[in-house]
């Protein structure tokens, strides 16, 4: 039940990815266009872009944490010749990437504390909007990380038996 309600929710930050993605491109074409064929430019335009960026990559590093697609240097754990060591160095480094990440929610949310009366040059919304991508995005990480861990669970235990 709860891996069905993670599933919808983390195709609903898909959708939310394509959208943001979207509006950035049209966003990139009208604002080359207003500039530079009706010498008009947006003033908000690239403040948007900017924004929509930081989500996006906050949401899609979550996604991707979710599928074990996210960043790891792993050249150390393939030469190593015991698959039981590697196992425990990879669950050993996912560990301080959660603590990482709990850093990131706190963090991130002192710091939406701070700027959400603050408001942006040309949007004119709080600034903290901007940076609550930190700890929403950081929260969304371990919730995929999570669900990575226990789907790869339950598929090693399908295969052992």
């Amino acid at each position: 039940m709860a891996s069905k309600l993670i599933d919808r929710f983390f195709r609903a930050i898909d959708c939310l990815l394509s959208i943001a993605l979207f509006v950035i491109f049209a966003e990139v074409i009208v604002e080359v266009s207003a500039r530079y064929i009706f010498s008009v430019p947006i003033p908000w335009g690239a403040e948007l872009s900017q924004t929509l960026l930081v989500w996006i990559t906050f949401l899609g590093s979550a996604v991707a944490m979710r599928h074990g697609e996210h960043m790891a240097i792993s050249l150390v754990l393939d030469f190593l010749p015991w698959p039981s060591l590697r196992k425990g160095l990879e669950v050993i480094g996912n560990l301080f990437l959660v603590a990482f990440l709990i850093v990131g929610i706190w963090s991130g949310c002192l710091v939406v504390t701070r700027t959400w009366g603050l408001k942006t040059t040309t949007l004119q919304i709080p600034a903290g909007i901007l940076y609550l991508a930190l700890p929403v995005g950081c929260l969304f990480m371990v919730i995929g990380l999570w669900q990575f861990f226990i789907t790869n669970r339950h598929n090693a235990n399908e295969r052992v038996q």
